[in-house]
């Protein structure tokens, strides 16, 4: 079983008449650090891939078993890839974008990959119309979305699963960020902060892929970028990220559920955190990888943590 050592943060705690309770113990570590690492769960066990390399981008593909408090390795991905996007739909992983090793040296890509649990095989799937990196990969009913990017291009890609081949979809302007971190709710999207250009940000962003309308929700206490996202018992929990400046690693975790007003503050992480991944699994949130430091400094101070919140202690 995995370390009970319960770490409770009165930093988060203070200040906050609504603030939430909580604590955060240690799990396993994963085999090798990385951050720009992306997750998925599916079928009881979580799913770690890619990340950041002192050189280039890592194919590391593990898996977590939480009876064992074990992670597992699985076939590598096809590619080094870093701040990609990754997502479930028909029992298959999706795994697109993102950083990847070139001709032309490191760049962002425009690749996509599916692996299947029957055959633990990855298999090349139809490119995105475009290279994308630093984004997010959503499952929405029966199609998979990217959003986020480099720049505001004004673009996201809808991915339909069953004829392998990809649309385009007209954005507003500044929806289109990087870091984004970007979550699903009773099928709408919400895409909180990011940076644009210089400028990092603390709005939110909804989007009903039915309706095709936009909507805003409220901002963030201050902006962010880079932070890892998990949806708990209708809850978009944000943890981590950079702050407004870029360089500042945050240890801060807030959530915020679908019709407040306001985001509320939760138990702090354990460390500062950035470029994580998150997942939810038997009620709880685990925050897997990522760095002390953003940017440039990501490869070195990259983090093989598994750190675990659960909601109901504290």
């Amino acid at each position: 079983m995995r370390l009970s050592v319960f770490i409770v943060s009165l930093v988060a705690m203070l200040g906050s008449p609504a603030a939430g309770q909580g604590a955060w113990e240690s799990a396993a570590r994963l085999d090798a650090s990385r951050a720009g690492l992306s997750v998925v769960v599916y079928d009881g066990r979580i799913y770690a891939a890619g990340g950041s390399g002192l050189t280039d981008p890592r194919d590391e593909f593990e898996s977590y078993d939480r009876e064992l408090d074990r992670w597992f390795p699985e076939t590598p991905l096809p590619r080094g890839l870093e701040r990609f996007g990754m997502a479930m739909i028909n029992d298959r992983i999706y795994v697109a974008g993102g950083y990847a090793r070139g001709e032309d040296g490191v760049a962002p890509s425009a690749g996509v990959w599916s692996w299947s649990f029957a055959g633990n095989i990855w298999q090349s799937e139809a490119a995105m119309p475009a290279a994308k990196a630093d984004m997010a990969l959503l499952t929405v009913g029966t199609s998979l979305y990217a959003f986020g990017g480099l720049t505001d291009d004004g673009s996201a890609f809808v991915f339909d699963p069953e004829e392998r081949s990809w649309e385009t979809l007209d954005v507003p302007g500044g929806v289109t960020r990087r870091g984004m971190s970007a979550a699903v709710v009773n099928g709408l999207i919400y895409l909180a902060g990011g940076r644009l250009e210089s400028e990092t940000s603390a709005r939110l962003d909804i989007f009903d892929p039915v309706s095709g309308a936009w909507s805003r929700g409220p901002d963030m206490p201050a902006p962010r970028s880079g932070a890892a996202v998990a949806v708990l018992d209708g809850r978009i929990h944000l943890l981590g990220g950079r702050g407004a400046d870029g360089r500042e690693t945050l240890q801060t975790h807030m959530s915020w559920r679908p019709g407040d007003d306001a985001w509320r503050d939760e138990t702090a992480l354990p460390a500062p955190r950035t470029g994580g991944g998150a997942a939810v699994l038997d009620g709880e949130i685990y925050l897997i990888g990522g760095g002390a430091g953003g940017g440039f400094l990501a490869p070195f101070t990259a983090l093989d943590t598994t750190d675990v919140f659960d909601p109901e202690q504290g």
